[in-house]
């Protein structure tokens, strides 16, 4: 069954205003008791830091630009850059490493018929540890 089409690109504005305040009467709520604007992400413990020299194996000599997010860590930018060494929290990091790009075979199924399976894993990026010198 199809929905059906709204109209109010041919109405004029009290049609659409009597509408509106017939599915939320209070109207719009302002701007200031929005939820969003009462989110502040407070950092509970900091996060465990590695120096590091980043490669980029997917397209060497690019800067890596991502944003991450976890429950632990709030949302925040990176620009990583081939061969420069950069301190990161060590899930990122992980996250950084565990990225790869699966490598496709086919073998024999049950019934004697080829299927596709993931053969191995083609990882993109290293983060090789750099030693502090004194």
């Amino acid at each position: 069954m199809a929905r059906p089409r709204s109209h109010f690109k041919d109405a004029d504005g009290e049609t659409i205003q009597r509408n509106l305040f017939d599915e939320n009467p209070e109207g719009l709520p302002p701007i200031d008791d929005a939820p969003i604007a009462q989110k502040i992400v407070i950092a509970q413990k900091l996060p465990e830091m590695r120096r590091i020299c980043f490669i980029n194996g997917r397209d060497p000599g690019v800067a890596l630009m991502f944003h991450y997010h976890s429950k632990n860590h709030p949302l925040k930018h990176y620009t990583l850059f081939h061969g420069k060494e950069i301190d990161l929290p060590v899930e990122v990091i992980d996250h950084l490493e565990s990225c790869g790009r699966p490598h496709y075979a086919y073998k024999n199924g049950e019934n004697g018929h080829p299927e596709m399976y993931v053969k191995s894993f083609d990882y993109m990026f290293q983060c090789k540890s750099v030693k502090k010198v004194a």
